[in-house]
């Protein structure tokens, strides 16, 4: 545990500002969302009980770009925040109108993962708040919403206290203070190195012996690990904290708790806790379920395929073989995409959508035909002997599904060639 005497944290969260990145890679815009995270702790001035600050984070690729008067291309959006209380009353509101430009058409379409960053700073009493971000996209007024619950301490009354959870990607080592790059996006997944938890410790008196704890916790509270443990002895005052986390070597996917507790004699003292996420993160693209996305392969891989990826011994060899059969198909190797791996799990996506019936759209027969072969050029419906029909039309074939339920369970009556499967065929 590196820490700080006497920070008075602002000196840090100013450098933050300056240097919080996204560093995930975000190449595919399907799954290319606005970001929302905040830090609250006590603060500074004795009138004011804490200060939050609230990031908002803005892709590119979430934007709709526009030819630039000059050069390059430009795009605008309008940024609310609103803070609420527990009773729904309006606290706090703040409107921001952002211009942003990219000096290439690549840029502004996400290639370089570049991205805008809106920081609001407020001072709230205690209580439980509801902070709403709502962007909209100033061309196509396309809206993107974000809500986030905290509840704020009583620092003024707390004799120890701990700030909420930052996460953070890297620490640099610098001769007089550290240099820490938040870590925003939540999934842990997208670190390529151990991620740090970064808080405040505030005591109004001297501690000795306390231990600090970093543990990882479903969303009802069973303890998956303990991440960090040190003990240490503070003098009173603010103290930077900075946690270099040891993760499981495999973490179950989904939204888990992030907590940090400080402990006195084995007794618990005070602790903040934040929700992290993990998913595994292939070209840019999160998957919130590897074994569904190992079962959705039936349509591109053979059954000898899909037995090696789904038998692997461990979570992270069932990783790399299902990296390592997508990589094969790649067109484009070597870059930041992979367009049939793109492709395949949009044309999933899009037959959910579109099929779903008692059963999920990509199980459906028309969704199997749409994943391998695409939305047809022309879809037809009409009834004969009593029963719906629809039919497909393709540049080169044509599938006709009836409707024997009347409940839209279509089922396929023209075979499928033999050994269809998906197969990248370009833009």
């Amino acid at each position: 545990m590196q820490r700080i005497t006497n920070s008075t944290a602002r000196w840090w969260l100013a450098r933050a500002a300056l240097l919080c990145c996204i560093t995930c890679r975000l190449a595919v815009a399907q799954d290319i969302q606005p970001l929302a995270d905040l830090f609250c702790t006590a603060a500074e001035f004795p009138d004011s009980n804490a200060r939050l600050d609230v990031w908002t984070i803005v892709p590119y690729a979430t934007l709709t770009f526009r030819p630039g008067d000059t050069v390059g291309f430009s795009a605008s959006y309008l940024l609310n925040l609103t803070l609420r209380d527990s009773l729904g009353n309006l606290v706090r509101q703040y409107s921001y109108r952002r211009n942003v430009a990219a000096p290439t058409y690549a840029v502004a379409q996400g290639a370089t993962a570049a991205f805008d960053r809106v920081q609001t700073v407020t001072h709230l009493p205690p209580g439980s708040y509801t902070i709403t971000v709502l962007l909209t996209d100033a061309a196509s007024n396309r809206e993107y919403r974000i809500v986030r619950k905290y509840t704020v301490p009583d620092y003024r009354r707390a004799e120890l206290a701990l700030s909420s959870i930052l996460l953070a990607s890297r620490v640099e080592e610098r001769p007089d203070k550290p240099v820490i790059t938040p870590f925003f996006a939540e999934n842990l997944a997208q670190l390529e190195e151990r991620p740090f938890a970064v808080l405040e410790l505030l005591s109004t008196a001297p501690r000795e012996s306390l231990t600090v704890v970093a543990e990882l916790l479903t969303l009802d509270h069973t303890l998956q690990g303990v991440l960090y443990r040190g003990t240490s002895s503070f003098p009173r005052g603010r103290h930077l904290l900075i946690l270099p986390l040891q993760l499981p070597p495999e973490l179950p996917s989904g939204t888990q708790l992030l907590r940090v507790r400080l402990e006195q004699g084995g007794v618990p003292v005070a602790q903040s806790e934040r929700s992290v996420r993990f998913r595994w993160v292939f070209w840019g693209r999160a998957v919130e379920d590897l074994d569904q996305a190992i079962r959705q392969l039936r349509y591109v891989a053979t059954q000898e395929q899909l037995d090696s990826i789904a038998s692997a011994p461990s979570a992270a060899e069932k990783k790399r073989r299902f990296e390592a059969f997508w990589a094969a198909l790649d067109p484009t190797p070597g870059t930041l995409r992979n367009e049939a791996f793109e492709e395949y799990y949009n044309r999933i996506a899009q037959a959910n959508r579109l099929f779903r019936s008692y059963m999920e759209g990509w199980l459906t027969d028309r969704g199997m035909v749409y994943i391998i072969f695409g939305p047809p050029l022309r879809r037809e419906q009409f009834q004969s002997d009593g029963r719906q029909y629809e039919r497909w039309t393709y540049a080169d074939r044509e599938f006709l599904f009836v409707d024997y339920t009347g409940f839209g369970d279509y089922r396929l009556l023209t075979p499928l060639p033999p050994g269809a499967k998906y197969r990248y065929q370009g833009a």
